[in-house]
């Protein structure tokens, strides 16, 4: 498998390259890492693909209280019947019961750089440990675009790569970051909208069938405090209209060639 493009990500040298990450896999362990409870509906329809056949777990880094919506309880009691939605979804989708971290939403930010730092620390001591424990195959999060560019989606997605690095797990655990187009971002402009990656850095794809969208699509009903009847009708609209059945991803992988300057080929 050779290279295929060089670039820059965040801020070291990365080749992606198409490996572990097969469009069929059986009986391996993948490791899905998200900031909140609802996070993976993003890849529903792949992880129900991969459900079938292989162990898919869920890391859920914080507690996702501030994810408040009129007429839904707030505080601890959301943090709880958000964890029952979050495994009513892995159930339906065929995962493992997803595992909550419990980290403060937000990763406390709102009370100041001082909790974020002491709480930041404690987040990548314990996922580390969790990954260590999991052993996974691969691991799946997002891009440092966050998805929507949501701030806690950039976090978590920085705070794994970071583990991959400091720990030095590159090949270890292949870590694989969701890419979205300018046709996705399109397709949910009027939901949402997305933050996208130029299409030549996006190598690997994979594709997915429409029973298994359609399951994914039942794991939506699961997350009544988060979306509305119309949301979640208006999300499967748009999902069962795109008939292209794909998500593209990119994988990290370093360069250990030692050199002596920046622009050093």
């Amino acid at each position: 498998m050779g290279k295929i493009l060089s670039v820059t990500l965040l801020g070291i040298w990365s080749t992606f390259i198409s490996c572990n990450f097969k469009s069929e896999l059986k009986n391996k362990v993948i490791l899905a890492v998200f900031a909140h409870p609802d996070d993976e509906t993003a890849i529903g329809q792949m992880l129900v693909k991969y459900g079938k056949t292989n162990k898919v777990y869920l890391i859920i880094l914080t507690d996702g209280k501030w994810g408040t919506k009129p007429g839904f309880p707030t505080g601890d009691t959301l943090v709880k019947l958000r964890q029952t939605e979050s495994q009513c979804a892995c159930k339906i989708m065929g995962l493992q019961p997803p595992i909550f971290l419990g980290f403060t939403d937000g990763f406390d930010t709102r009370d100041g750089v001082g909790l974020y730092m002491k709480q930041s620390y404690l987040l990548k001591q314990k996922l580390a440990e969790k990954i260590k424990e999991l052993n996974p195959d691969l691991i799946i999060t997002f891009g440092p675009d966050g998805d929507t560019g949501h701030s806690d989606h950039r976090m978590s997605s920085n705070m794994v790569t970071e583990i991959i690095l400091k720990e030095g797990w590159v090949d270890k655990f292949p870590l694989y970051y969701l890419g979205w187009t300018n046709k996705d971002d399109i397709k949910f402009k009027d939901i949402r909208g997305l933050n996208t990656v130029d299409p030549k850095y996006l190598n690997i794809s994979i594709n997915y069938t429409n029973e298994e969208e359609e399951q994914a699509m039942k794991a939506l009903d699961c997350y009544k405090s988060q979306f509305s009847p119309q949301e979640i009708s208006e999300w499967k609209d748009v999902e069962r209209k795109d008939s292209s059945n794909t998500f593209h991803f990119r994988q990290l992988v370093v360069s250990a060639k030692q050199k002596r300057g920046l622009l050093e080929h």
